[in-house]
């Protein structure tokens, strides 16, 4: 699918803003099979030897490459190992969409939204990255679904991207199409131990509804991001941010049973972070 050039070329100060903002590590899921010299430029990419990186990646590019066309428009757009030039980087940009390339097509979806561009040419864009198992994808068509009152597409979109590992996937099952309690409950504890905030924080509000005090200070304060993954930090760090964070969630105790408490919170947390396997969400111009 091919943009008009005025759309292509309008440059919207809030798209632009957006990927230029997009830290350059982290996640890439290419699917496709890279050559040696691919495999060169993806490396040169990740460890930041960004003029390296285009060099090699510019001839594999104009030969159709999508992932050099895809890594290169990220460089282009921003600037960063050759001069920055936003129509060239986006044309590139559409090149490896129009290749096939996921992260290509959900960065030109989500331009085209901020651009208040066609819902349905930004549906096409993710539905192409959906089919290429971007989950980032899968949930914006699930939301969309829902949006179209088509729950049981909704639900397969969310399934497959839970099943891809992508636990906000999860949460959301959890809340719209969980069969019972105990299926909620069994979706939100997974989601939180990859890492899904939003999961604690439910699971912070249901073990306060049943009264369990340790759990409910626990999942508060996994919900807000306390420290606790890092072998590093010590529990004295671990219980200021509990307090500092969640300690109005057993306030209410004697200091002896806030005492007790604590050691059962202390225990909940140790067991969790024994499990934690946080899941990296996707990142536009992004690679591990």
């Amino acid at each position: 699918m091919r943009l008009s050039s005025s759309v292509r070329r309008t440059a919207s100060a809030l798209g632009c803003a957006a990927v230029t903002a997009l830290a350059i590590s982290g996640f890439l899921a290419t699917g496709a099979a890279a050559s040696s010299a691919l495999d060169d430029g993806i490396s040169a990419y990740r460890h930041g030897e960004f003029e390296k990186s285009a060099d090699i990646l510019a001839p594999l590019a104009k030969n159709g490459d999508a992932t050099a066309q895809y890594l290169l428009s990220c460089q282009t757009i921003n600037g960063v190992g050759v001069t920055a030039n936003e129509d060239v980087g986006w044309t590139l940009m559409e090149q490896a969409s129009e290749n096939n390339n996921p992260n290509a097509s959900v960065v030109m979806a989500r331009r085209l939204e901020a651009m208040g561009g066609d819902k349905d040419e930004i549906r096409d864009l993710y539905i192409a990255a959906a089919q290429k198992n971007n989950t980032q994808a899968m949930l914006w068509l699930a939301l969309d679904a829902l949006d179209r009152g088509d729950a049981a597409q909704a639900e397969a979109h969310l399934k497959q991207a839970w099943e891809l590992g992508d636990p906000r996937a999860a949460t959301l099952l959890a809340n719209r199409f969980a069969k019972s309690d105990v299926d909620r409950l069994t979706y939100l504890r997974r989601a939180a131990q990859h890492g899904e905030m939003r999961a604690a924080a439910y699971l912070a509000e249901e073990a306060r509804t049943v009264d369990d005090k340790a759990e409910a200070v626990g999942w508060c304060a996994i919900a807000t991001g306390m420290p606790g993954h890092n072998e590093d930090v010590d529990w004295k760090t671990i219980g200021d941010a509990v307090e500092r964070n969640c300690g109005q969630f057993d306030k209410d105790l004697s200091p002896k049973d806030r005492a007790i408490n604590r050691e059962r919170v202390d225990h909940f947390l140790s067991e969790f972070f024994n499990n934690y396997e946080p899941w990296e969400p996707w990142r536009a111009c992004a690679v591990d």
